[in-house]
Protein backbone atom coordinates (compact mmCIF):
# COMPACT_ATOMS: atom_id res chain seq x y z
CA UNK A 1 0.00 0.00 0.00
CA UNK A 2 1.60 3.31 -0.90
CA UNK A 3 0.65 6.56 0.35
CA UNK A 4 -0.52 9.37 -1.42
CA UNK A 5 1.87 12.54 -1.14
CA UNK A 6 0.13 15.57 0.98
CA UNK A 7 -0.27 18.51 -0.90
CA UNK A 8 1.90 21.69 -0.02
CA UNK A 9 -1.38 22.84 2.05
CA UNK A 10 -2.08 19.66 4.19
CA UNK A 11 2.06 19.65 4.93
CA UNK A 12 1.98 23.31 6.35
CA UNK A 13 -0.59 22.94 8.21
CA UNK A 14 0.39 19.77 9.84
CA UNK A 15 3.64 21.32 10.23
CA UNK A 16 2.06 24.07 12.26
CA UNK A 17 -0.07 21.79 14.89
CA UNK A 18 3.30 19.93 15.58
CA UNK A 19 2.62 16.38 13.63
CA UNK A 20 5.27 16.46 10.83
CA UNK A 21 8.61 18.37 11.60
CA UNK A 22 10.02 21.11 10.14
CA UNK A 23 11.93 20.69 6.91
CA UNK A 24 14.16 23.66 7.08
CA UNK A 25 16.02 24.86 9.98
CA UNK A 26 15.89 29.35 9.51
CA UNK A 27 19.87 30.21 9.42
CA UNK A 28 21.33 31.90 12.10
CA UNK A 29 21.78 35.21 12.43
CA UNK A 30 24.74 37.34 11.01
CA UNK A 31 25.52 40.85 13.03
CA UNK A 32 26.76 43.49 11.55
CA UNK A 33 30.17 44.80 12.92
CA UNK A 34 30.12 47.91 14.62
CA UNK A 35 33.56 49.14 12.54
CA UNK A 36 34.47 47.03 9.46
CA UNK A 37 37.59 44.71 10.33
CA UNK A 38 39.30 47.08 7.73
CA UNK A 39 38.66 50.36 9.80
CA UNK A 40 39.49 48.58 13.18
CA UNK A 41 42.89 47.77 11.74
CA UNK A 42 43.67 51.44 10.96
CA UNK A 43 42.87 52.58 13.77
CA UNK A 44 44.91 50.22 16.10
CA UNK A 45 47.70 50.83 13.63
CA UNK A 46 47.40 54.74 14.03
CA UNK A 47 47.21 54.02 17.89
CA UNK A 48 50.84 52.06 17.89
CA UNK A 49 52.13 54.42 15.81
CA UNK A 50 51.05 57.42 18.75
CA UNK A 51 52.94 55.25 20.94
CA UNK A 52 52.79 57.41 23.83
CA UNK A 53 49.94 60.38 23.33
CA UNK A 54 49.75 63.74 24.81
CA UNK A 55 47.02 62.18 27.96
CA UNK A 56 49.60 58.98 28.46
CA UNK A 57 52.34 61.63 29.31
CA UNK A 58 50.10 63.80 31.08
CA UNK A 59 49.37 60.79 33.36
CA UNK A 60 52.67 59.93 33.65
CA UNK A 61 53.90 63.07 34.84
CA UNK A 62 50.61 63.70 36.98
CA UNK A 63 52.12 60.52 39.06
CA UNK A 64 54.82 61.71 39.82
CA UNK A 65 53.12 64.71 41.55
CA UNK A 66 50.87 62.08 43.67
CA UNK A 67 51.38 61.62 47.44
CA UNK A 68 49.67 58.44 47.60
CA UNK A 69 46.58 59.83 49.73
CA UNK A 70 43.25 60.94 48.89
CA UNK A 71 43.20 64.65 49.29
CA UNK A 72 39.51 65.33 49.47
CA UNK A 73 40.03 64.62 53.53
CA UNK A 74 39.24 61.13 53.85
CA UNK A 75 43.23 60.08 54.21
CA UNK A 76 42.24 56.73 52.21
CA UNK A 77 44.95 55.08 49.93
CA UNK A 78 45.22 56.19 46.18
CA UNK A 79 46.41 54.08 43.43
CA UNK A 80 49.65 55.88 42.58
CA UNK A 81 51.27 52.60 43.55
CA UNK A 82 49.47 50.14 40.93
CA UNK A 83 51.11 50.38 37.38
CA UNK A 84 47.84 49.27 36.08
CA UNK A 85 45.44 52.05 38.27
CA UNK A 86 47.21 55.17 39.07
CA UNK A 87 45.40 56.78 36.28
CA UNK A 88 42.20 56.30 38.49
CA UNK A 89 43.95 58.38 41.19
CA UNK A 90 43.99 61.67 38.53
CA UNK A 91 40.40 63.29 38.34
CA UNK A 92 40.23 66.04 36.36
CA UNK A 93 38.91 69.21 37.97
CA UNK A 94 37.64 70.36 34.71
CA UNK A 95 36.28 67.53 32.82
CA UNK A 96 38.28 66.28 29.70
CA UNK A 97 35.44 66.19 27.36
CA UNK A 98 34.12 69.58 27.88
CA UNK A 99 37.28 71.38 28.63
CA UNK A 100 39.56 70.31 25.91
CA UNK A 101 41.64 73.52 26.17
CA UNK A 102 42.70 72.67 29.55
CA UNK A 103 42.94 68.80 29.48
CA UNK A 104 46.71 68.51 29.81
CA UNK A 105 47.24 71.22 32.13
CA UNK A 106 49.52 70.12 34.66
CA UNK A 107 46.86 71.91 37.39
CA UNK A 108 44.00 70.35 36.16
CA UNK A 109 43.90 67.52 38.48
CA UNK A 110 43.34 66.85 41.81
CA UNK A 111 44.34 63.36 43.56
CA UNK A 112 41.50 61.12 44.40
CA UNK A 113 40.99 57.24 45.82
CA UNK A 114 38.88 55.45 43.34
CA UNK A 115 38.04 52.39 44.98
CA UNK A 116 36.01 53.41 47.76
CA UNK A 117 34.28 56.17 45.45
CA UNK A 118 36.18 59.63 45.86
CA UNK A 119 36.99 59.90 42.29
CA UNK A 120 33.10 58.93 41.28
CA UNK A 121 31.99 61.28 43.77
CA UNK A 122 33.65 64.20 42.23
CA UNK A 123 32.86 63.71 39.09
CA UNK A 124 28.90 62.45 39.31
CA UNK A 125 27.48 64.32 42.60
CA UNK A 126 26.48 67.39 42.97
CA UNK A 127 29.34 69.92 42.50
CA UNK A 128 28.06 71.68 45.54
CA UNK A 129 29.44 69.14 47.80
CA UNK A 130 32.89 70.33 46.56
CA UNK A 131 33.46 72.84 49.11
CA UNK A 132 32.98 70.63 51.86
CA UNK A 133 36.57 68.54 50.52
CA UNK A 134 39.71 68.90 52.35
CA UNK A 135 41.57 70.33 49.21
CA UNK A 136 38.51 72.86 48.42
CA UNK A 137 41.44 76.01 49.02
CA UNK A 138 43.91 74.28 46.63
CA UNK A 139 40.73 73.66 44.14
CA UNK A 140 39.92 77.63 44.07
CA UNK A 141 43.22 78.15 43.75
CA UNK A 142 43.55 76.40 40.52
CA UNK A 143 40.40 78.05 39.41
CA UNK A 144 41.73 81.18 39.56
CA UNK A 145 44.43 80.04 37.64
CA UNK A 146 43.06 78.00 34.74
CA UNK A 147 39.97 79.94 33.77
CA UNK A 148 41.56 82.49 32.00
CA UNK A 149 43.09 79.62 29.95
CA UNK A 150 39.76 78.12 29.02
CA UNK A 151 37.61 79.74 25.61
CA UNK A 152 34.71 81.85 25.45
CA UNK A 153 32.69 78.77 24.19
CA UNK A 154 33.91 76.64 26.99
CA UNK A 155 33.50 79.55 29.81
CA UNK A 156 29.25 79.34 28.59
CA UNK A 157 29.07 76.02 29.85
CA UNK A 158 26.61 75.15 32.90
CA UNK A 159 29.49 73.41 34.83
CA UNK A 160 32.12 76.66 34.24
CA UNK A 161 28.87 79.26 35.00
CA UNK A 162 28.53 76.72 38.00
CA UNK A 163 31.90 76.21 38.99
CA UNK A 164 32.43 79.95 39.12
CA UNK A 165 29.61 80.68 41.27
CA UNK A 166 30.54 78.33 43.68
CA UNK A 167 34.49 79.58 44.11
CA UNK A 168 33.42 83.34 44.66
CA UNK A 169 29.92 82.08 47.39
CA UNK A 170 32.83 80.40 48.98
Amino acid sequence: MSEHPLSYQEKLSKIKNGLLPKECVPKPKKYLNRVSPKTALKKKEEKEQQGNSGLDNWFNARRKELTGTCQCGCARKSSKHEDDHFRSSCCHIFPQRLFPSVQLHPLNCVERNFWDGCHTNMDNKSMDLWPKFADWDDIKERFFMLAPLLTDEERKKKFYTHFERLVYAN
